[in-house]
């Protein structure tokens, strides 16, 4: 009897995880177009910030590493957003609040999201009325993608 108790928990559980599992990998992320016109908008609402895509943030359950690595970065404003970061599932958009004229450290962003078993891929700026998108690379540098203007 105990035995078979044991083997029906421990199928309960067994199944319930992967069914968790299962429901976050089908969410697909957002395309292209949908991420940059909620980068636009958040960039013109919001300053002294860093607007990050974080590939595979597709939950609220995502966020809880990031935000816990993110926030613990030098300059982060802790005082906006929960601790400092803001991020949409929907759009895997991770706002970072930054402290007036802080240095952003693109090495540590990089390491602190990875850290969470997530990968930074770009991070977005309005540059002469058009949204930029700075590509990271593995050694940290990035190469600028210009997008076209949405207005």
């Amino acid at each position: 009897m105990k035995f078979r108790s044991l083997l029906f928990v421990f199928a309960l559980v067994f199944s319930s995880a992967f069914l968790v599992q299962a429901s976050d990998d089908d969410k697909p992320e957002a395309t292209v177009e949908v991420r940059l016109a909620a980068a636009t908008k958040v960039l013109k609402e919001s300053s002294e910030i860093s607007l990050v895509y974080v590939k595979g943030l597709v939950c609220p359950s995502c966020a809880i590493g990031i935000r816990k690595n993110l926030s613990k970065m030098k300059g982060v404003d802790k005082k906006r957003f929960r601790d400092g970061i803001d991020m949409n599932p929907e759009t895997q958009l991770v706002t970072i609040a930054l402290k007036e004229n802080a240095k952003f450290d693109y090495k540590d962003l990089l390491e602190r999201v990875e850290d969470a078993g997530y990968d930074a891929i770009e991070e977005y700026k309005l540059h002469d009325g058009h949204l930029d998108a700075h590509r990271f690379k593995k050694d940290a540098s990035v190469d600028v993608v210009h997008h076209e203007s949405r207005k």
